[in-house]
């Protein structure tokens, strides 16, 4: 069973998680090894909680 909590996040804030991913999916391209792999799996951890902040703030927008 996954646990889930609900949080607020402004669009500053997730302007900065955006940016955030940006410069790791840069370290990541820049590595190799496990610490690409590490970098690489961080990356998809930011970009899914990004598109889950955009999905629920549209879904408020609406």
């Amino acid at each position: 069973m996954t646990k889930t909590a609900t949080i607020q996040i402004s669009h500053i804030e997730l302007m900065a998680l955006k940016k955030l991913a940006l410069i790791n999916g840069a370290l990541a391209k820049s590595l190799s090894g496990v610490a690409a792999q590490e970098q690489g799996a961080l990356l998809r951890v930011l970009v899914d909680v990004c598109s889950r902040a955009d999905l629920a703030s549209a879904k408020a927008g609406a």
